[in-house]
């Protein structure tokens, strides 16, 4: 298929002209239904309601500007903490640890403070808190896409462990609906970025240069003259391994009367259609070394205006795309640094597994002493 053609069925699956607002939050919604029955998330993912979609945004907006107005200082120091945390958490420091895991509570913590803005120390988060609470997630995200029942139980201890992490109730009465879309991509790029980076020079050096002093002119390479960028790593990791491969939506099946469709089940009168956004990081206008990672084909003399809007599906598109998109790759960028950096100054080393990416596919990969 052409990539402008497939970009037109890309954007007419997830934003088609002239739909309201309601409807593309229906879509959204009904796609998102197995959310529901496994974490019993509440948020705009899941709802058609303009009032929950409004309240979530707002709220979203409004955590990430305190954020933003921090700075990539501040946020950096998090990320560093976070780090630092992970890696005395472990009684007998010889064990190696398992990577995944290592990403996901020092992303977690990350999201919590750095994001959630959770007013604690580092510091004072317990490990096994955060640990049953990443591996909660997970594992109902993945019985989510299973038809067999989940057993109650995943659900409420991971809800007693998030509390104790997040105890104000009136500011995050589901802190999951915010955890989970903060959370549950971020982790996966963070850990496919560090992967490829950790064994490659250049890459290493292009993250020791960011880390000096994080700012939007480090991270696209603009003060140097490599190749490789913390950018160019970043957009590579996205690509390569997209945090979501397809994006859902429910639509009304084009042969069922409007009219039908309040007063029948949806599962009668909807299509699940997907966008296929793994095909178009992959498709022909990246080349014939489009399944390699190769972080420089993101530099602006190579970068074709193609690959950029392609690349750009990443967080979706249309009025319901991330409202983090802008600021998320070098979020992920500073989290990355400061694991490579960390593990360095601290002395540990970075073991490979078979694979890379995604939700499983880590096995082999651990943290261990040099």
């Amino acid at each position: 298929m052409a990539i402008q053609q497939l970009i037109i069925q890309t954007k007419n699956i997830l934003h088609y002209p002239g739909l309201k607002l309601e409807e593309h939050l229906k879509e959204r919604s009904d796609a998102n239904q197995r959310l529901v029955r496994a974490l019993h998330l509440t948020n705009t993912f899941v709802s058609p309601d303009l009032a929950v979609h409004k309240a979530f945004v707002e709220r979203a907006h409004l955590l990430l500007k305190t954020t933003k107005r921090r700075g990539w200082a501040h946020f950096q120091a998090t990320a560093i903490d976070a780090v630092q945390w992970q890696l005395s958490s472990s009684r007998d420091p010889s064990v190696p640890q398992l990577f995944d895991s290592f990403v996901h509570n020092v992303t977690l913590v990350i999201v919590l403070v750095g994001i959630l803005q959770i007013d604690k120390p580092v510091q004072s988060f317990c490990h096994e808190d955060v640990a049953l609470v990443a591996q909660g997630i997970i594992k109902l995200w993945a019985l989510s896409k299973k038809p067999d029942p989940i057993p109650p139980i995943i659900l409420e201890d991971l809800t007693v462990h998030l509390r104790r992490l997040v105890g104000d109730d009136e500011q995050f009465p589901n802190p999951l609906d915010f955890v989970v879309p903060g959370w549950e991509t971020l982790w996966r790029v963070v850990a496919t970025a560090v992967a490829y980076s950790y064994g490659n020079k250049e890459m290493r050096t292009a993250f020791e240069d960011f880390n000096v002093r994080p700012s939007d002119d480090r991270f696209r390479g603009s003060q140097g003259s490599a190749d490789i960028s913390v950018e160019g790593i970043v957009n590579e990791a996205m690509r390569l391994h997209p945090p979501s491969k397809h994006i859902g939506r429910s639509k009304v099946s084009k042969w069922y009367p409007s009219f039908l469709a309040n007063w029948i089940q949806p599962s009668f009168t909807r299509v699940k259609h997907q966008a296929d956004i793994e095909q178009l990081l992959r498709c022909d206008i990246w080349g014939p070394d489009a399944n390699e990672f190769r972080p420089s084909r993101h530099h602006p003399r190579e970068v074709l205006p193609e690959q950029k809007q392609a690349l750009g599906f990443v967080f979706g598109y249309g009025p319901l795309r991330c409202i983090a998109g802008s600021w998320a790759p070098m979020a992920v960028g500073v989290i990355a640094g400061a694991i490579l950096g960390q593990l360095e100054m601290n002395g540990y080393e970075l073991q490979a597994g078979p694979t890379i990416g995604g939700r499983e596919g880590w096995n082999g990969w651990v943290v261990k002493e040099n």
